[in-house]
């Protein structure tokens, strides 16, 4: 004989499928799936840094964005979006050290402020409200470096830079298919 009173039924089920659907759902989980990105289909690109200037030039033309890469914001098209990477700056800093003061984990930091100005917008040098808007955008890594000699370190430190500006780099493409 089947105990009834174990035995879940099909209402009970939907029921408890319903409830943990609307838990879920008020705390704010939702599944997104694979969003499309979208970009403008011309673009004015002005960075600071030749490196991160490459890695945002590839990714835009992969997405067939029409690239104007300008070497100055003056006199600018204006009526063309444009995005602004300024302050590019890379940071190492020593984490952990050993007992004899040799650093065993470094901290590699890449950073630059991020400006999208839509097409049509007039701009002046002298507008403080870009300096205000404009949004800081980092990538870092841990590099444990203990136990390899010095060739290896050079190398291990070169490929964590080119690693970190291509992180930045998709970040800076993915804040760009928000705007």
């Amino acid at each position: 004989m089947i105990n009834v009173i174990l035995t879940p039924s099909l209402l009970g089920r939907l029921s408890l499928m319903l409830c943990l659907s609307l838990v879920l759902s008020s705390c704010g989980f939702y599944l997104q799936g694979q969003s499309q990105r979208s970009f403008p289909p011309q673009l004015n690109l002005y960075v600071d840094d030749p490196s991160l200037a490459r890695v945002v030039s590839k990714d835009m033309l992969q997405h067939d964005v029409t690239l104007t890469v300008l070497d100055s914001v003056v006199g600018m098209d204006t009526e063309v979006p444009s995005v602004q990477l300024t302050g590019t700056k890379k940071h190492k800093a020593e984490l952990i050290l050993d007992t004899d003061g040799e650093v065993l984990i470094w901290r590699y930091t890449l950073s630059t402020n991020y400006l999208f100005m839509a097409g049509g917008q007039p701009i002046s040098p002298e507008d403080e409200t870009l300096k205000q808007t404009s949004m800081p955008l980092s990538v870092s890594t841990d590099v444990d470096l203990s136990g390899t000699n010095a060739t290896v370190n050079e190398r291990i430190e070169a490929d964590n830079w080119t690693l970190l500006y291509q992180q930045l780099g998709n970040r800076v493409a993915r804040q760009l298919s928000f705007e």
